[in-house]
């Protein structure tokens, strides 16, 4: 092969280079073996600048040197010497002769074989390189496809620590939320057997206040009918009063009368009729003062009557006012729970104890006594007295 064929930059020759640096650190040694490489295996007549463009080591002395001693070894390899005693000089010359004719056959043959074999390596070197390009393009694209990977997963690494970051702040809030919801659920059980208890208690007191109100309207209408009986009893004694006083007045017209024909005759019949005159004076003062009473006490009972009435209906009221108090203990019953929230701790007295205290009668509505008769105002005695 001419040395112009020779590429310095091939893949090949390259390795073998890099591969003989590696085995032969020696300068001299590592000129010796690249002689023989680019001879041999290549086909390249070596040359002392071609020697030091591949080597670059030692002084341009150095592969001239080693090069003479290269050619001095190669001429001593192919000459052919036949030492045997029988034999002629001039014979010995011939076989000589013979046998290098034979090796440079054998050479040229080699040489051409191995030109052979140098193409198909070439052929596969190309190949090889070629499918080392490709094999770098598929690396570079599979970088490139790595590296996308790569900020996709650390884009996903990020949401997902992102994703973990809400998730603990969800489970947190989960819990505080379940938290909450437990203790509103104890709450809620709580203030519902506090309703329920005062239900109950409402209930009792419900029944309790209907039946004085029941009570009360019986009393009430007890007292208006025994009103109603003494008014009429009052009537008849008054009408009674009166025609006592008209016969008294018609006796004391006709005693005057009597007087004042018998007053001219006689003074002691005149005395007489005059304490008789004054006795009727004073019975008919007495019928008027018992008139009066009368009248007092038929003012008394038709105020008494009228108190009865306004009981009546007060009671009425009460009745109608039921559904009322019970809107306005239910808004009781939630402002003392909440209270009750608010004063939790401080030693505040349980919400039973209101149905401990019953709620105060209106101080307008008179109590019914004992014996179950009505009071009777003090504006009556007042009256009376």
């Amino acid at each position: 092969m001419p040395v112009a064929d020779l590429d310095l930059t091939d893949s090949a020759l390259q390795a073998d280079l890099a591969e003989l640096r590696g085995r032969f650190p020696e300068t001299r040694a590592l000129y010796r073996e690249v002689c023989g490489l680019l001879f041999f295996r290549y086909g390249v007549t070596p040359t002392a600048n071609k020697l030091y463009s591949l080597v670059r080591k030692g002084s341009m002395g150095t592969p001239a040197e080693v090069l003479q001693q290269f050619w001095q070894e190669l001429r001593g390899r192919t000459r052919v010497t036949i030492d045997h005693p029988d034999l002629p000089d001039a014979l010995k010359e011939v076989a000589a002769d013979a046998i290098k004719t034979i090796w440079q056959a054998a050479n040229e043959a080699a040489s051409s074989e191995l030109a052979a074999l140098r193409a198909e390596a070439r052929d596969a070197a190309n190949a090889a390189e070629a499918g080392r390009d490709a094999a770098r393009a598929e690396t570079a694209a599979a970088r490139e496809d790595a590296l996308a990977i790569s900020a996709q997963l650390g884009e996903a690494r990020q949401a997902h620590e992102a994703v973990q970051v809400e998730l603990a702040a969800e489970r947190q809030a989960h819990a505080a939320t379940r938290a909450r919801w437990e203790a509103g659920r104890s709450e809620l059980e709580a203030a519902g057997r506090q309703l329920a208890d005062l239900r109950t208690q409402f209930s009792t007191e419900l029944e309790r206040a209907r039946e004085q109100v029941v009570i009360a309207q019986e009393r009430a209408e007890a007292s208006e009918r025994r009103a109603l009986r003494e008014l009429d009893q009052e009537r008849t004694a008054r009408q009674k009063s009166d025609r006592t006083a008209e016969e008294l007045r018609g006796e004391l017209a006709a005693a005057r009368s009597e007087a004042r024909d018998a007053a001219v005759s006689q003074a002691e019949v005149r005395a007489r009729l005059e304490a008789q005159v004054v006795a009727l004076t004073d019975r008919l003062s007495a019928a008027e003062q018992a008139q009066g009473r009368q009248a007092l006490e038929q003012e008394r009972m038709g105020t008494e009557l009228a108190a009865a009435q306004r009981r009546a209906e007060r009671a009425e009221a009460e009745a109608a006012l039921v559904p009322q108090l019970l809107a306005e203990l239910r808004g009781a019953l939630h402002e003392r729970d909440s209270s009750r929230r608010r004063g939790k701790g401080r030693g505040q007295a349980p919400a039973g104890n209101q149905a401990q205290h019953p709620q105060q009668p209106d101080p307008g509505v008179q109590a019914p006594s004992a014996d179950g008769g009505d009071s009777i105002d003090s504006s009556s005695d007042d009256h009376e007295h």
